[in-house]
């Protein structure tokens, strides 16, 4: 369970006057959407985060479609995967429901590892889509690992994945992974709550010898009450975590919300 679902299931506190429409890039209608404050204090001590930066993560994560119910954070990132799908595969469309729908963009096949936010309600109509849950007991859905992932090397064309990087022991390895499985040209377009005025990301656990060991106290994302615990919160991403992606053999480009610093998508294309 990523950081979205604990901080849905927190959501308590509605922030006064942030009611507000706007077209949603997740579901295409034109919609209420309301604010909520979602940090807790704990989360809040332990990344150390300013009142600019809690209110910027709690837009992020608590400003919510009314219709399809998509947080400020994924409907960037269905906004990201749409411009994406229009430069490289020459497919226009207004939102990600109408994308999912295009019979040009449903010929590419497409990895979501985890589900991707508020999104996979439309990613899951796609005919090519190879969807994974990591500890999944569900026999329909297969648990895949961004350790050791089990799919060949160049199959796919787009990999999605949201709010997962922080929670892996070695985010170099799991990159080297998504690459291995992209095809030349495909793109990971992707979310990790990254903190940019940071420039260098912090590790906050490791494991050696198959044993957790924590740099820092530990700090957990998720919900105990449905995945059975919360998860261990690896990495707290700076600014540096782009040159890490162009290390793993990406092409990245950081798409930044111009109204919120927090609320980040990254594209990384496989360039060889």
């Amino acid at each position: 369970m990523r950081l979205y679902e604990r901080l849905k299931g927190i959501a308590s506190t509605i922030i006064p006057q942030r009611v507000r429409r706007t077209a949603c890039s997740a579901c295409g209608h034109v919609a209420r959407v309301q604010s909520k404050r979602v940090l807790w204090p704990e989360l809040i001590a332990e990344w150390q985060l300013s009142p600019e930066w809690v209110r910027w993560f709690d837009d992020r994560e608590g400003s919510q479609c009314e219709t399809c119910g998509s947080s400020l954070r994924s409907r960037h990132l269905a906004k990201v995967i749409s411009e994406t799908a229009a430069v490289e595969h020459g497919v226009t469309e207004p939102s990600l429901a109408r994308l999912v729908a295009n019979p040009q963009f449903q010929r590419l096949t497409v990895c979501e590892i985890n589900s991707a936010g508020d999104l996979h309600p439309f990613l899951q109509t796609l005919p090519h889509l190879y969807y994974s849950e990591y500890g999944s007991a569900d026999p329909a859905v297969p648990s895949e690992n961004l350790l050791a992932l089990s799919y060949p090397d160049n199959t796919f064309d787009l990999v999605v994945t949201s709010e997962t990087l922080e929670h892996v022991p070695d985010v170099d390895k799991a990159l080297s992974e998504i690459r291995r499985v992209l095809k030349v040209g495909g793109h990971h377009v992707f979310t990790v709550p990254l903190v940019s005025a940071r420039q260098n990301t912090k590790q906050r656990a490791r494991i050696v010898d198959g044993v957790v060991v924590h740099d820092h106290p530990p700090s957990y994302h998720g919900s105990s009450e449905t995945r059975g615990g919360d998860l261990l919160v690896f990495y707290e991403f700076g600014s540096d975590f782009l040159e890490r992606c162009r290390a793993a053999g990406f092409t990245t480009v950081l798409h930044t919300d111009p109204d919120n610093p927090a609320n980040v998508v990254i594209t990384a294309e496989r360039i060889k």
